[in-house]
């Protein structure tokens, strides 16, 4: 679990996410890219700080996906593209990529414990965003209550 967590958590540099940039880009004009090469620039992308990044990553991965024909590649795609929504904060879309390697494959450890990290999240923010709305209406009744009382005061 602590692994899924490091992975989750884990921040590419921007000189290393430049670094695959121009393979890949060198590669693009040569009309050599490779699913290799593109499969490296996408994952260094959704391990990006700038969600740019991790959205551009998911959408290579995208395209990976619909080109193979391997079950071993799409599984691998699926699942970084969990990784990469799940980073983006868009947790039912995570869960549903993990869902999905999880009914093909329901022993993979490793999609089952991203699903675990990504529940968990998620349930700590929605419980997070649940007090915040929570306080907010408490403060809003509050208010209405102290104006009323003064109207009634006069």
């Amino acid at each position: 679990m602590e692994e899924t967590q490091l992975l989750l958590d884990d921040i590419v540099l921007p000189e290393e996410i430049q670094r695959y940039r121009v393979v890949y880009e060198k590669a693009a004009e040569a009309s050599q890219v490779t699913d290799q090469n593109k499969f490296s620039f996408a994952y260094c992308l959704v391990r990006s700080k700038a969600k740019a990044d991790v959205r551009s990553g998911l959408q290579l991965l995208r395209e990976l996906y619909d080109s193979t024909r391997s079950d071993d590649a799409k599984r691998d795609y699926l699942y970084y593209s969990a990784l990469g929504n799940a980073r983006l904060n868009e947790y039912e879309e995570a869960l549903k990529f993990l869902d999905a390697i999880l009914f093909i494959q329901p022993g993979n450890h490793q999609a089952k414990n991203l699903k675990d990290e990504v529940t968990r999240r998620m349930n700590r923010e929605g419980y997070v965003g649940m007090g915040i709305a929570v306080g907010a209406g408490a403060l809003l009744l509050g208010g209405l209550t102290a104006a009323a009382v003064a109207i009634l005061k006069k």
